[in-house]
């Protein structure tokens, strides 16, 4: 038996008992493991023992509920990542990452200890077999995350290219052939450019069998149905092609919230079957559909604080890992979200006519910072731009929504080209989608490509800021 036909033997096994395993025992080793993480941090960490003492709180026989939350401000924002970090040589470390920075005021960091490190490709060719059948299929996955992140594989082929569309395209047309699937990782704006790119070098999608993974930021329902018309990928559940999103945390870890095929019908099915809707989100629909997602339980935990009258909170994570060089027990990251019981999901997925998800389901809605007073989310507004695909062509993706100096609300807007940022037609279409019915309307200007006042920001190494109000050019 060679090597990679046992390691696809594990993979097959671990998943046939993972889905036998009832959710609620998934649970419940979830949450011992989480409170095992914060015996650990209040022996290793100086940090948590420093905010232990501070509470008032003793791990060892409190309740995991009672313990205190972490944050990026209380944590990496207030401490040394040697006072955050147990006791380990530098030479045991394997990988660093760090959070965005998108906060503006510091950046978190996730060290992996070697052993860590050794064993994380395992749960990355999990995920992948279970999502994309990569066991019984050569795959050649291309990684255009930025920032650095980059992963290993046993099971497919790995590309890590980061922002370089040209070197990304070569790759898949030159490369790709070779491989029965193809999968690209991305995030919504660069995907575009992605995208321009594989047309202009006529790469064929569906020759290549590919499938797409979005991370980085909220992917909402009308830009993944542009991505599929772009690529030809059918989202009614023919054929193995996908347009998936993933959900992940720098200081914490890649890909603790995930969408399965099971998870997209469902979050599909919100927008036009309110008693989907209403048993996974618990309120009217809106405008944006929240995210729908699923979890590893023996990965981490998951905890929503502080919830309102529908179960909406703000997401914590504890990531069970005996091997965390930062452990970082009830971590609150910003995001809001709620925890779906398994009867409403198994009663949404038989209103839908799909089968349930397998793994715990968990509702996000985005970043409660994404949210200005007064003013539509980016989510919101992202799904009325890709409604018309021809209106969306014309755009980048880019925007910015802020009150200007006499509080008025602007919606600034990035053209593809300067042709387009001059053609009135466009405005007048893009006017139509955001504004009709809207109370308080937008004023809405287009910029050409060089023109937009935050262009040094789109450089698709960081995340774009769509609802900050800083003056153009910082």
């Amino acid at each position: 038996m060679t090597l990679a036909f046992g390691r696809r033997l594990v993979r097959r096994v671990l998943l046939h008992l993972a889905r036998g395993m009832p959710i609620e025992r998934m649970l419940a080793r979830s949450r011992a493991g989480a409170a095992r993480m914060a015996e650990c941090a209040a022996r290793s960490s100086r940090a948590y023992q420093q905010l232990l003492l501070e509470a008032g709180v003793d791990a060892a026989r409190a309740e995991f509920d009672a313990l205190p939350v972490l944050d990026k401000d209380n944590t990496f924002g207030r401490f040394t990542v040697d006072e955050l970090s147990r006791e380990l040589p530098a030479t045991n470390l394997a990988d660093v990452l760090t959070s965005s920075g998108r906060g503006g005021r510091t950046f978190g960091f996730r060290l992996s200890a070697r052993k860590s490190h050794e064993r994380a490709w395992f749960n990355i060719d999990l995920g992948l077999q279970d999502a994309f059948g990569v066991d019984d299929r050569s795959t050649l996955l291309v990684n255009c995350l930025p920032m650095g992140v980059v992963f290993s594989s046993r099971a497919v082929t790995v590309a890590n290219v980061s922002v370089r569309e040209d070197m990304a395209c070569a790759i898949l047309r030159d490369v790709g052939p070779r491989f029965e699937q193809t999968l690209i990782c991305s995030d919504p704006l660069f995907i575009r450019r992605l995208l321009a790119q594989g047309e202009a070098n006529q790469i064929d999608w569906r020759a290549l069998n590919t499938s797409v993974i979005i991370g980085e930021e909220v992917l909402v329902e009308s830009q993944r149905e542009y991505i599929a018309a772009k690529m030809g990928i059918d989202l009614n559940g023919g054929g193995s092609r996908a347009v998936l999103s993933s959900f992940g945390v720098g200081e914490l870890g890649l890909n603790l919230l995930f969408e399965t095929r099971e998870t997209i019908q469902l979050r599909r099915a919100m927008r036009n079957q309110a008693g989907v809707e209403q048993l996974l989100a618990g309120r009217a629909a809106g405008p944006s559909m929240p995210s729908v997602f699923c979890y590893n339980p023996l990965r981490c935990h998951v905890e929503v604080l502080n919830p309102d009258a529908n179960g909406f909170g703000e997401l914590c994570f504890t990531i069970i890992d005996a091997d965390a060089v930062i452990p970082l027990p009830r971590y609150a990251t910003g995001d809001v979200g709620r925890l779906v019981e398994r009867t409403a999901v198994c009663t949404a997925a038989a209103i839908a006519g799909c089968e349930p998800p397998w793994l715990p389901v968990a509702i996000v809605c985005g970043r409660s910072s994404d949210r200005a007073t007064g003013l539509p989310s980016a989510e919101e507004l992202k799904e009325l731009l890709y409604t018309e695909h021809e209106v969306a062509d014309q755009l980048s993706g880019a925007f910015r929504l802020a009150h200007d100096t006499r509080g008025a609300a602007t919606l600034t807007l990035q053209a593809t080209n300067a042709a387009a940022a001059a053609d009135p037609a466009l405005i007048d279409r893009i006017e139509a989608l955001i504004n009709a019915g809207r109370q308080l309307p937008l004023h809405i200007t287009v910029a050409a490509p060089s023109a937009f006042p935050w262009r040094p920001m789109l450089d698709f190494e960081r995340k774009f800021p769509y609802l900050i109000s800083a003056p153009p050019g910082q």
